[in-house]
């Protein structure tokens, strides 16, 4: 009886706990499968990544804790010089970032129109729109919202969502001037991938480095002194990564000394693992942190509660707002943005009354978080809500450069080059102004940066890139200075850190146009996972070597179109989740000790914007690297990550007989980072400069006999390298008369035809004629297995009738031997 008495009541908590909480309607609740799966979501892209975030981590702690930096990065492609720095998003800023026409338009209208419309402000929005139809459409709705168009930028780019904050692009001072990072974001979506190098390189002209990092925007938060803020859904994107190499990252592409990491929410209450959906820094001294109501999931509780009295040690004052679930939607009021003297807060009462109370507590949080003179603009966020964002994500705030002056810096061209006379090098710089960037001018000094006397461009746009055309000189102290002029008559210089070596020396090049097959070799094209080519310079999952229809579509840079273009190598597409993988060798004749760079090239692009890596194979570590000595999975010399061809190029410099064999091999390989997607091969090229101070000498010896031109010149060139092209040119000579060159071992300096005759004729080389410019020249290969220090004494005669008895001679030069 006692047991049948409790059962109405045990059936009515039944029924009680079954009933929405917190003004949960069936509205509320329907659309909310979204943590996970998005199988049962019929709506646009939501935040939440296909498949899902990884599973919650069992292991993980409750409590934050902080990664310091160490003060040098090993990351070969990081930026290599400058300061790099992270504005927080309380800093000025010139205007925001949205993407529409991907979902939830009337979001981000309310967003544009309050940004813009208000004729007191100036801060300008900058929208993507994926055609010229959307812009126009977008055009319309902004206005009917009540925007300012003269203050809305658009840009033409195709892409997959609105969550913007999460795919970037990640905006970064280097030493004052803007730059772009540009992590890896969701693997399903390569048009997002895209858009922080594409921005980088249309709308705001700036250098986009491509840092090998999978994290979302919303994710990350930079904070004051140099700090970051992130969950452990960091550790989990990246399981490869220890954290000191998360963090190293962090700094060398962002400027991040001291990193947070808090627990994520559990994928129950929240879908994305973001931070901004808990938390947000409104300044150096204020915090807004979610608090769960009672009765919400516990994990969720103990974290946000734990982060109170770590941030409140770190200095922060502690707002909280409230938090939420209906269902597996997360009711959130951190996910806001400021922009300068406004902070853009979302509400939900306008969609579901039950929370309009809720909105008002979050409304009035927030006002005391920002302190007086900080307006709150609301923001009806009930539609995007249960997609698992609300506004925070679908924006990016612009830094506003606030000095008079410029700022400016040289990106590449910075230092440690080792460039070639009379080749064509790429120059990138950043500049930034407060009003903006009108002309920049280059130049060049030979001497350390004591005198810029070779101009290399005047008065051109602030473009970021100019080629180059390296000058005949010779110089291990050369530097180059860009210096950026604004409207009002301020300039700035910026110029290589540290010096560039220009040398005369010779570049041998090797690609696929011949040699394939014999010398050079590629293999593909799949391996199961990094553990499979580890260890192992020509894995045994990667030995099917390319047909010779296939090295022919590597042998030149001459694929224009897409995917389907015949002038590229399209690799198989791997099953299941293998990963495309590609291992190139090269054979390079030139000596080991003498080389000076070697520049490996590779061109092309994988299937959905995957990481294509390029690593090289350390003959003393036993595996594969960056070429600076670090090796392992993730140690990759260079990295590309877009759906075009891009020239992914690293350098080897210092001990090459570190990566060259004995027998002149060179091993490297692309690595897809990505499994089950194809890859795009349409250029590799290895490139070998010499080092110019280990040549033979070249010495003039004069005694040249004038004629009707003038004194006969005679110049020889080349490294006198054994198997090394060597040169000898004459110029004054009369045109088209019958020549000879003497060629001796010693010198015999005997009176003959009015002049002097100076190398003994052990070999006279008759029959030559010169050009109709009176020039001779005679090119050669330099025989192999010539000791050092031999010294071959050279001249030519001509016939002349204005000579003394007919004949004129050149200067004698003497070639030794290295």
């Amino acid at each position: 009886m006692k047991m049948l008495s409790l059962l109405p009541v045990a059936l009515g908590m039944l029924a009680l706990s079954a009933l929405p909480t917190h003004g949960q309607t069936a509205a509320d609740s329907a659309p909310a499968v979204g943590t996970q799966d998005l199988g049962a979501w019929d709506g646009p892209l939501p935040r939440w990544r296909e498949g899902g975030s990884p599973p919650d981590d069992p292991t993980r702690s409750m409590f934050p804790y902080a990664l310091q930096s160490t003060p040098a990065s090993s990351w070969a492609n990081a930026p290599s010089s400058g300061f790099m720095a992270s504005p927080p998003e309380y800093t000025p800023c010139d205007g925001v970032v949205f993407r529409w026409g991907s979902g939830w338009n009337s979001v981000v209208n309310q967003c544009v129109a309050r940004l813009t419309g208000d004729p007191s402000h100036d801060e300008q929005a900058w929208v993507v729109v994926s055609s010229t139809e959307q812009q126009v459409n977008a055009e319309s709705a902004f206005l009917a919202a009540g925007a300012d168009l003269s203050k809305v930028n658009f840009s033409i780019e195709p892409s997959d969502s609105i969550w913007l904050r999460d795919y970037g692009p990640h905006f970064v001072w280097q030493s004052g001037a803007l730059t772009i990072a540009d992590s890896h974001y969701y693997p399903s979506r390569p048009n997002d991938n895209f858009i922080p190098t594409r921005l980088a390189e249309g709308s705001f002209s700036v250098p986009p480095y491509a840092m090998p990092l999978y994290y979302s925007g919303g994710n990350f938060q930079p904070g004051p002194s140099r700090s970051g803020f992130v969950t452990s859904l960091i550790n989990q994107d990246n399981p490869t990564l220890a954290n000191a190499e998360i963090e190293a990252l962090y700094q060398a592409y962002q400027g991040i000394d001291t990193l947070h990491i808090f627990p994520r929410l559990p994928g129950s209450v929240d879908g994305t693992g973001h931070i901004d959906m808990w938390m947000y820094l409104v300044d150096e001294d204020t915090v807004v942190i979610s608090e769960f109501q009672p009765g919400s999931n516990q994990t969720a509780i103990d974290i946000t509660t734990n982060a109170v009295p770590y941030m409140e040690a770190l200095g922060f004052e502690v707002i909280r707002t409230p938090a939420w679930n209906a269902g597996s939607t997360h009711y959130t009021y951190a996910n806001a943005f400021r922009v300068n003297d406004r902070i853009f807060v979302p509400i939900y009462g306008p969609g579901n009354s039950d929370y309009l109370d809720d909105d008002n507590a979050a409304l009035q949080a927030w006002r005391q978080a920002a302190g007086s003179g900080v307006e709150i603009v609301a923001i009806n966020c009930y539609s995007i809500i249960p997609a698992s964002g609300a506004i925070h994500c679908i924006m990016m705030q612009v830094p506003r450069y606030t000095d008079a002056a410029p700022a400016a810096h040289v990106v590449s061209m910075d230092g440690d080059e080792v460039v070639c006379s009379g080749t064509l090098q790429e120059l990138r710089w950043t500049a930034t102004d407060d009003l903006a960037v009108e002309r920049v001018d280059v130049a060049l000094s030979i001497d350390g940066g004591s005198n810029y006397d070779y101009p290399v461009a005047t008065g051109i746009p602030d473009d970021g890139r100019l080629s180059w055309l390296v000058p005949d000189v010779v110089t291990t102290d050369a530097m180059l200075r860009v210096t950026a002029h604004d409207g009002d008559g301020n300039a700035t210089t910026a110029s290589s850190e540290t010096a560039l070596e220009i040398t005369q020396a010779p570049v041998a090049s090797y690609d696929f146009s011949s040699g394939a097959g014999v010398d050079r070799w590629a293999w593909g094209d799949r391996s199961s996972n990094w553990a499979a080519v580890s260890g192992q310079r020509y894995p045994a999952a990667v030995a099917n070597e390319l047909t010779a229809g296939q090295y022919a579509k590597l042998a030149a840079s001459d694929a224009t179109g897409g995917d389907g273009d015949a002038n590229r190598h399209k690799s198989a597409t791997p099953g299941g989740s293998a990963e495309s993988t590609h291992v190139f060798d090269f054979v390079l004749s030139e000596s080991v000790p003498l080389m000076r760079d070697v520049a490996i090239t590779w061109e092309g692009y994988g299937d959905q914007c995957i990481p294509m890596e390029l690593y090289v194979w350390d003959l003393v570590a036993g595996d594969w690297g960056d070429g600076r000595g670090h090796v392992g999975q993730d140690q990759q010399a260079a990295n590309w990550a877009g759906n075009r061809d891009e020239p992914v190029t690293t350098h080897l410099q210092g001990d090459l007989s570190r990566y060259v064999d004995g027998a002149g091999h060179l091993t490297f390989m692309l690595y897809s980072e990505r499994g089950g997607q194809e890859t795009f091969h349409d250029y590799v090229s290895v490139s070998v400069l010499w080092d110019a101070s280990a040549w033979g000498s070249w010495v003039d010896a004069g005694q040249h006999l004038d004629g009707e031109f003038g004194p006969p010149q005679l110049a020889g060139h080349g490294s006198l390298i054994g198997l090394d092209s060597v040169q000898l040119r004459s110029v004054n000579a009369a045109p088209g008369v019958p020549a000879a060159l003497i060629l001796g071992a010693s010198v015999i300096n005997l009176p003959f035809k009015g002049g002097v005759m100076v190398p003994l004729p052990d070999v006279l080389l008759d029959g030559l004629v010169t050009d109709g410019e009176g020039q001779l020249t005679l090119s050669t290969v330099w025989p192999a297995g010539i000791g050092s220090g031999l010294t071959l004494h050279m001249q030519a005669w001509f016939a002349d009738p204005a000579g003394p008895h007919g004949f004129t001679a050149s200067n004698a030069v003497a070639a030794t031997t290295p």
